[in-house]
């Protein structure tokens, strides 16, 4: 029997909510979940989302990375997307739209500790010449374009699947609002994210 080729999966690294004293507006709304939908909002628009990345992004599969106080965590993989490029900025789009993991509940990508769920990622850092597993890890995923390795690839999906698995008897493991799979709540909820996605549709489509 052929052997079946190895998804092609990018790493999105997602910032952590900035904090509210220094940042009162921060609402940290992208990706929208709910709608499988990322990059709207400008995120990552001048380098993995640029509009004359689309081409490249097509069909791959998205790995989300949240930081926070517990380390990097996999939140959500999405199946194959289709980029729709704008003129500063382009957007992922996904079928079977669900909730990504909570943060507390996430697969450990890496902890600054050096633990991960995933060690061929750790493979992928161990020469990055950056102080700390975390550190080496963002520096290494912060801009990145490109797949990971087949290895790779193949683990990081094993992990997700079988946490997905877990989470069907275990709902508490999956996130019922957006901010859930954040470490910490931003600065403002939005608590009225379909509202705001279709506002910021109509300005990027300039409909």
């Amino acid at each position: 029997m052929a052997k079946v080729s190895a998804p092609s999966i990018i790493v999105v690294l997602l910032r952590r909510p900035r904090p509210p004293k220094k940042y009162p507006k921060e609402k940290r709304s992208d990706p929208f979940w709910e709608f499988g939908s990322f990059g709207i909002t400008g995120c990552h628009g001048s380098n993995l989302m640029h509009p004359k990345n689309s081409e490249h992004l097509t069909g791959k599969r998205l790995a989300f990375v949240q930081g926070g106080d517990d380390g990097f965590k996999l939140v959500y993989l999405t199946p194959p997307v289709k980029m729709t490029p704008y003129a500063d900025r382009s957007e992922a789009r996904w079928t079977r739209a669900g909730m990504p993991f909570t943060y507390g509940a996430s697969p450990l990508v890496v902890s600054a500790d050096g633990e991960s769920d995933i060690p061929t990622l750790l493979d992928m850092i161990s020469g990055v010449n950056r102080n700390g597993w975390e550190g080496r890890f963002a520096s290494k995923f912060r801009t990145r374009k490109d797949p990971l390795p087949e290895e790779a690839a193949e683990q990081l999906l094993s992990v997700y699947e079988a946490a997905r698995r877990r989470a069907r008897s275990r709902k508490s493991m999956l996130a019922k609002t957006y901010n859930q799979a954040l470490p910490c709540d931003p600065a403002v909820v939005d608590t009225n994210r379909e509202v705001t996605y279709r506002r910021l549709l109509e300005i990027v489509s300039g409909s």
